[in-house]
């Protein structure tokens, strides 16, 4: 992780990188980027329900 990277919720240094997110040790923020990203699978998810409405 490089040392300019930051928090993309709070802005503090970053220190992981989870759900396609740069977040910090907050737990707070970790729960954010994974409501934001959709839960567990929720890109996947989020593909099959664009897919079933481009179908209509």
């Amino acid at each position: 992780m490089k040392t300019d990277d930051r928090c993309q919720i709070c802005y503090k240094p970053a220190t992981h990188f989870l759900f396609a997110t740069f977040v910090c040790d907050s737990e707070e923020c970790i729960q954010k980027a994974r409501e934001q990203r959709g839960g567990p699978g929720g890109h996947k998810k989020q593909k099959l329900f664009d897919w079933r409405k481009s179908e209509k």
